[in-house]
């Protein structure tokens, strides 16, 4: 059984390939220098056994360690070249939005909330290590669609040609699922390259015909940024391929195209599915131009301070009634905590299925220019204002735009984003290291090593409780911070309680230490300031509360946030047992 996650083209939840969690610790030889930052000889190893393991699957024999080598060298330098792009364009995924994305793959694939997690032990795969997958994935798609896809055009005068051709007489349309083996040209490519290029791809094309397996070849040889997938570029259907790239539609399933050239190089593509399509419900149905102020609620937030917040969302929602949009949307700039505030809050169109039903039911049940009350999601408390309503023909141009639009947008950036990348990769600085030592061990190995950490972490935790026995919790917070800033894992997971996870989205201590263990070895560099703490008693001598500001600083991120992390008295030591970061 797949499980689709509804982000990426083609992009199944079985085509992530999970290591064990037992791979934490983290080793400092280089691999790679990528404009100053490392990529780690450990980092490279995990790559390497993910794609064994890939490559185990398909069958057949492996190829020699030098070859594995170099592809999961190739794909860990070009991931750390997209977090830098994607920290130049201060470009941030927040958990909330990895919850989100969650949930929408739970109700994509019928299951209950909550239900994900269990289905995804049943085959292997560490619910943490899928969070950190599902993340990348998402930040790489937003990174696309500001690097890339923002820079495209689709005229509006093509899709209605589109539409005029394709969807204005709604009837059954064949579809095809492609995938792609590219070989990618350098952005000015001398001729001599070019036919390097093309004879590379025909002796690619040969090889194929000859029987050799097509998610092989591409999880080996393949330019493109989809090798995971066996080179899914997904569905598509008469229209949103041009030129010499439409012959693949006449194609049978497992047929292979010629090689086709593009700007950005060589292609091979071959069929892997067909469907048929059928029209477009006609039954008209409503939409709702709606904007929203959103204010979150931190996990860790007690009743008092859940009260306050409500409180303070119930006079907003007082405020703005009788406004003004324009008014509600400057407001929304100021107090939303959602990704719409820039937007004013502004959520577009969307019709219903679109949001979470709470926020659905309010909404449609409104008139344009009304606005809410406090209405309640998972998401936090929001106060909505409908801007517009209007009802759409299901087979009219204005209720196909976005969709022709996305289609036609889909078939240019499949050439679009190896080159864009190719760019990234030209542009770089890259420094090979020497990895000729290093081996990500073996589970036995690393669950050894453990065993020795392990031992090593009870000695520099009771070091560090040493000093901050009968401290005050103030100073437990500064020997937190401390730790932090050192790099010094075992004195920073001595700062809490082990029994409970201070964290409400992991289940226990383990979990979120794993989870952390991750984040933790991808900052370098780290630097910490706290300032303005306050301190509120909840139970005299046994139980208070910190609040504070935090400027956290490392090679991969600079954030201020106002942090909470509440604190219990154990055995003459300040433990940390809740944190929060409020905005």
């Amino acid at each position: 059984m797949k499980f689709s996650h509804g982000f990426f083209v083609g992009c199944t939840l079985l085509s992530f390939t999970m290591v064990s969690p037992a791979f934490a610790e983290r080793l400092d030889a280089v691999a790679a220098v990528v404009n100053g930052q490392a990529v780690t000889c450990y980092e490279v190893g995990l790559a390497q056994d993910a794609l064994k393991q890939q490559l185990t699957q398909q069958g057949g024999e492996l190829p020699d360690e030098k070859t594995l080598h170099q592809r999961a060298l190739d794909s860990r330098v070009m991931r750390e070249l997209q977090y830098q792009e994607a920290e130049k364009l201060e470009l941030k995924i927040q958990p909330e939005e990895v919850d989100a994305a969650i949930a929408d793959v739970e109700k994509r694939n019928k299951l209950e909330p909550g239900q994900l997690e269990a289905v995804l032990k049943a085959q292997g795969i560490d619910m943490e290590a899928y969070r950190e997958t599902l993340q990348d994935s998402l930040l790489n798609s937003r990174l696309v669609n500001l690097a890339v896809r923002s820079k495209l055009n689709v005229s509006e005068e093509s899709m209605r040609e589109y539409f005029r051709k394709h969807m204005q007489n709604p009837k059954p349309v064949r579809e095809v699922r492609i995938s792609q083996l590219f070989v990618m040209l350098p952005k000015e490519a001398a001729s001599a390259e070019v036919e390097a290029a093309r004879l590379k791809a025909d002796s690619f094309l040969k090889a194929l015909r000859d029987g050799e397996d097509f998610e092989r070849m591409v999880s080996l040889k393949s330019d493109a940024p989809n090798t995971g997938t066996g080179g899914d570029m997904g569905w598509v259907s008469s229209g949103a391929l041009k030129g010499t790239f439409a012959q693949v539609l006449e194609l049978g399933v497992g047929e292979l195209s010629p090689v086709i050239r593009s700007p950005g190089g060589f292609h091979i593509l071959k069929v892997t599915d067909e469907r048929m399509k059928m029209p477009a419900n006609s039954e008209p149905y409503e939409e709702v131009l709606a904007r929203h102020i959103l204010i979150k609620v931190p996990d860790s937030a007690d009743v008092t301070t859940q009260v306050k917040i409500r409180e303070r969302v119930e006079r907003i929602a007082q405020e703005m009634q009788g406004t003004s949009d324009e008014a509600f949307a400057v407001r929304a700039k100021e107090l939303s905590q959602g990704p719409s505030a820039p937007l004013g809050g502004s959520l577009g169109w969307f019709k219903r299925g679109q949001m979470v039903a709470a926020f659905e039911d309010v909404a449609f049940a409104m008139k344009p220019g009304d606005t809410s009350g406090v209405v309640n999601s998972q998401f936090g408390l929001h106060v909505i204002r409908v801007v517009d309503k209007r009802t759409v023909n299901p087979n009219a141009f204005i209720a196909r735009k976005d969709e022709i639009e996305k289609l036609l947008m889909d078939s240019e950036l499949q050439q679009q984003v190896p080159r864009w990348m190719n760019g990234l990769k030209e542009s770089a600085t890259i420094v090979n290291g020497n990895c000729a030592q290093v081996a990500v061990p073996s589970v036995a190995e690393t669950d050894e090593k453990t065993s020795t950490k392990a031992g090593e972490e009870d000695v520099a935790a009771s070091a560090s409780e040493e000093t901050t026995r009968d401290a005050a919790p103030e100073d437990a917070l500064a020997a937190w911070e401390k730790a932090w800033e050192a790099s010094n894992n075992e004195a920073y997971f001595a700062s809490y309680d082990a029994s409970r996870s201070p964290d409400a989205r992991f289940a226990s201590f383990e979990k979120w230490q794993t989870y952390k263990k991750k984040v933790l070895a991808k900052h370098q560099g780290i630097q910490v300031t706290i300032s303005n703490v306050e301190q509120k008693v909840l139970e005299e001598d046994k139980y208070v509360r910190l609040t504070f500001d935090q400027h956290f600083q490392s090679n991969r991120t600079n954030d201020h946030d106002r942090k909470v992390i509440e604190m219990v008295k154990m055995g003459g030591l300040w433990k940390i047992v809740r944190e929060a970061t409020v905005k």
